[in-house]
């Protein structure tokens, strides 16, 4: 019966507070956006233990997560690396978004994540070992000086993960195309193309990694 009860206060304020944020049907939301984020952050967790597999088990390293939205992602990566857990690499987490819209999902979902409600070219004296941008940059008037920014806050490296070559757009809030000629621009690492499970056959994305260029 707790259980029960537990759930339905779950579903119930997860309701509250996607309503209060103009969600028109909340749970349809929840089962199609959790989902996603969810699924992106599992394509980009590999890459994360690649970079760290040489550091030392048990090594703590800071990660900003730039744009979670609802935050399911987020709290996937941060479920797997939290300091209790049995995987070697342990992660502080932060999350910064342009506005505090979905500041209760975090409260709900992530509550020892810290939240920066900033414009990432606003933020200085602080830097991450490591910074995620996942399915971010096409939104981004200009991409090269977002990575380029994100580069100087990380000390260790930056993940970026975007739709590929999407020509023409087809998403309504991208306003831009990732390219050969975008990664080649900022230099992008290990580079990998390949379909969105999601998306379906006709939805490719990308993953690729920069070094971090603030200093220790």
């Amino acid at each position: 019966m707790r259980i029960a009860e537990y759930h339905a206060l779950r579903e119930d304020l997860l309701e509250e507070i996607l309503s209060a944020v103009g969600v028109e049907d909340p749970a349809d939301w929840c089962a199609r956006s959790f989902s996603q984020s969810e699924l992106f952050a599992a394509e980009v967790i590999p890459i994360i233990h690649r970079l760290y597999d040489a550091e030392p088990v048990n090594v703590e390293k800071s990660f900003l997560d730039i744009g979670p939205q609802n935050f399911a992602g987020t709290r996937l990566i941060q479920s797997i690396h939290q300091p209790s857990s049995n995987t070697k690499l342990k992660l502080k987490m932060s999350a910064l978004d342009v506005h505090a819209r979905f500041r209760p999902l975090q409260q709900l979902l992530v509550p020892d994540c810290e939240f920066i409600v900033a414009d990432l070219f606003t933020i200085e004296g602080r830097t991450w070992d490591m910074i995620l941008a996942s399915h971010v940059i096409e939104h981004v008037p200009d991409p090269q000086r977002f990575v380029r920014k994100m580069q100087e806050l990380a000390r260790d490296y930056v993940i970026v993960a975007a739709p590929w070559n999407e020509d023409p757009i087809v998403t309504k809030s991208h306003i831009n195309t990732i390219n050969k000629d975008f990664t080649r621009s900022v230099g992008a690492r290990d580079l990998h193309i390949f379909t969105n499970y999601a998306w379906g056959k006709n939805r490719e994305v990308c993953t690729f990694w920069l070094p971090g260029l603030a200093k220790r």
